[in-house]
């Protein structure tokens, strides 16, 4: 009996070793490569990247070129990449002055760089009916980075605004040939280049040799304002977005010198010692730095017709000027928009915007005020203020040049 019980457990011990050297050497031996998982084909029927499209389709040799030169090309036809790409034809580049290839490598390859960058919205696929009709358009980071978030190590990417209202659009641009599938994504064909701005808001405004008194307007207005609480910073503050309606210099002449003669006239000065003195009152951006005249033009009201040529959206924090409208953007019948004035009073019914169009493009916009002057008119009587110049497209923001100074009330 000792035997066998020994035996038995002699038996079983051995059968342990031998399954567990049999385990041992199965886990030495190399395992089956894995079998990639292929991925659904993104458009199926696609028979092109969008590289091969572009190298393949002769009115898009401009662009081609400019992808060329600044690396891009490989990206664009690897057909495991995924891209949405707002591309213009041969004639959309000379439609923007650049006539040739041979044009594309002449420009400073920054400069190139920059549009192919801007016109790719890199991993994701957006068709038409992807895009929502929402006022005013949607937000995309594109492939064109600017930098680092302030005070991040992050990347801060310039982004572009797609729209569907009134048509397809790309910030003003509108789209021309949309929805062009191809293994790795779309391409949207563009009227002309989709260019990428370069300033912040402040330094484009400030640059302007016509609003001056704007930016003498905006120092008063910001009197004893800091942070976001000042006009200025917003508008030097790179990670906003920003509508801003500028009167240019005669716009404010013309308010001033009426401001000043009513005034002066109210003191009891005949009318032409009055107009006269309006007259050099109004003639200089200084008479906002006057400590003479801060009784006469106090920063509040300053600041209070100013907050008026900022658009603003109330999205849940109350009305922000954290919205970006180009003038397409824009209902084509004529419509209120609300601007920082809201904030102070949520009932005032805003600005009054009609867009004009000549062709597939907007060839001037209306801005009527609330206010008249002399004050007293009956509320969107008066004149509405034309823009100068519009859809001026800055890192932060969008800013139109007026010929009017409008008046909330």
């Amino acid at each position: 009996m000792k035997y066998n019980k020994n035996n038995f457990l002699f038996t079983a011990i051995t059968m342990v070793a031998i399954s567990a050297g049999c385990f041992l050497n199965s886990c030495n031996k190399a395992l089956p490569d894995a079998e990639p998982i292929k991925r659904p084909q993104l458009n199926p029927g696609a028979t092109q990247t969008i590289g091969d499209k572009i190298s393949s389709d002769a009115n898009f040799s401009i662009y081609l070129a400019a992808v060329k030169r600044v690396g891009m090309l490989d990206k664009l036809t690897n057909p495991n990449n995924e891209f949405t790409v707002f591309a213009t034809d041969n004639a959309g580049f000379a439609l923007a002055g650049i006539p040739s290839a041979a044009a594309i490598g002449a420009m400073p390859i920054a400069s190139v760089g920059a549009i192919v960058q801007y016109s790719i919205i890199p991993g994701q696929q957006y068709l038409s009916g992807d895009l929502s009709s929402d006022f005013p358009n949607v937000q995309y980071p594109t492939a064109l980075k600017i930098g680092d978030l302030p005070g991040t190590p992050l990347p801060l990417e310039m982004t572009t605004f797609p729209s569907k209202a009134n048509g397809f659009w790309i910030n003003n641009l509108p789209v021309t040939g949309p929805d062009n599938k191809c293994i790795n994504g779309v391409i949207h064909k563009t009227l002309s280049v989709v260019a990428p701005p370069s300033k912040v808001l402040s330094d484009a405004i400030y640059a302007n040799a016509n609003l001056s008194f704007f930016k003498a307007a905006i120092a008063r207005a910001d009197s004893g304002q800091t942070g976001l609480g000042s006009l200025g910073y917003l508008m030097a503050y790179p990670v906003t977005n920003m509508t801003i309606l500028a009167p240019n210099d005669a716009a404010f002449q013309q308010l001033i010198f009426g401001l000043a003669y009513s005034y002066l006239t109210g003191l009891g000065l005949d009318p032409g010692t009055a107009a006269a003195q309006a007259t050099a009152l109004s003639s200089s951006p200084a008479v906002f730095s006057n400590p003479a005249l801060y009784g006469v033009i106090p920063a509040a009201t300053v600041r209070g017709i100013l907050a008026y040529h900022f658009l603003a959206s109330n999205k849940g924090a109350g009305f922000q000027p954290n919205i970006r409208v180009f003038s397409n953007n824009f209902a084509t019948a004529p419509t209120f928009y609300q601007t920082l004035v809201n904030s102070s009073v949520a009932v005032h019914p805003g600005v009054m915007v009609k867009p004009t169009y000549t062709g597939p493009m907007v060839s001037g916009v209306a801005f009527t005020g609330m206010g008249t002057f002399p004050p007293g008119g009956a509320p969107f009587s008066g004149p509405a203020a034309n823009a100068v110049s519009w859809d001026n497209a800055c890192v932060n923001g969008v800013y139109y040049v007026i010929d009017k100074v409008l008046l909330p009330q």
